[in-house]
């Protein structure tokens, strides 16, 4: 019995560990695969390729020429971002411009949003990160700005 419940345990955290985003909104923009569709570009890190970083995730997803999508993923954005821990935002003609929210969590599970929408500026693009691991918010926008 007491084999049966370490396992039980060591499962779970399994499962806790491979869903970091699980619960926000954007989720269902991070998960789903866009490879095909012409504008979007995806990259998904996790383990040895971010062992330089002090990151344990990194989900990207950059949307080009895709209105639609684009509408979708900033109404999630701004809904996660009502209930980040704490958030910088700056706004361009009435629109969110860019955004950054610490979601919260310790340690290695500490969650961070980037949203960068260019469409105020003229251009129909925007960019959605989310990043997880044990690093503070000044070295994440450190890491975002190299």
């Amino acid at each position: 019995m007491k084999k049966f419940i370490i396992l039980a345990i060591v499962i779970i955290i399994g499962c806790f560990d491979s869903f970091g985003q699980e619960g926000l909104n954007v989720a269902q923009f991070l998960d789903a695969d866009y490879s095909g569709q012409k504008g979007v570009t995806q990259v998904s890190m996790t383990g040895k390729q971010l062992e330089w970083s002090g990151l344990k995730k990194y989900k990207s997803l950059s949307v080009t020429d895709n209105s639609s999508l684009a509408d979708k993923i900033n109404r999630a954005v701004t809904k996660d971002g009502a209930k980040a821990a704490s958030k910088k935002v700056s706004y361009k003609d009435g629109q969110l411009y860019v955004g950054f929210y610490s979601l919260g969590g310790k340690g290695e599970h500490r969650r961070y949003l980037f949203y960068l929408n260019r469409r105020p500026v003229g251009e129909e693009k925007i960019t959605l990160i989310f990043l997880e691991g044990n690093m503070d918010s000044n070295s994440i926008m450190e890491l975002i700005n190299k």
